[in-house]
């Protein structure tokens, strides 16, 4: 085969495997919990960004290569489709990790594993107070 053959062979492809990981990052996006979503809202407010200019920057960067590609200016929009690629597989990565991972919890020197819904049941446990004067002194080493 050409040179330009296999270009016009793998330039779509390309296309299709970004179109792909857009639809999965959408696809995990709606799946995370109410915790994670706040945890990325408050990361993208601390860089002094809203969730629409993330999609803004988005859709002009897909505009800017599509412009660059009707220029026929090859080597930029590769770099461009591959830069974008990478990035769209870099986040889905972030969020399949963060999806996987269970929280864990050390309490007194055992690993506990956090609960999903512990916002409801708290609600529903009512703290019960200490019985007054049953409070004992632990017993320390001696200091030499």
């Amino acid at each position: 085969m050409c040179r330009s053959t296999l270009l016009k062979l793998i330039t779509p492809s390309i296309h299709i495997i970004g179109f792909g990981m857009l639809l999965a990052i959408i696809s995990k996006r709606q799946k995370m919990s109410k915790k994670e979503v706040l945890l990325e809202q408050a990361a993208i407010s601390a860089a002094g960004l809203q969730q629409s200019h993330i999609l803004g920057i988005f859709a002009l960067l897909i505009l800017i290569i599509t412009m660059f590609a009707l220029l026929g200016l090859k080597k930029i929009t590769w770099a461009l489709l591959l830069m974008i690629n990478i990035v769209l597989f870099a986040y889905l990565m972030k969020l399949t990790v963060d999806g996987s991972v269970k929280e864990t919890i050390i309490v007194d020197g055992k690993i506990v594993e956090a609960e999903e819904d512990s916002e409801s049941e708290d609600e529903d446990e009512v703290e019960m107070p200490a019985p007054v004067g049953q409070y004992q002194n632990p017993d320390l080493p001696a200091v030499a």
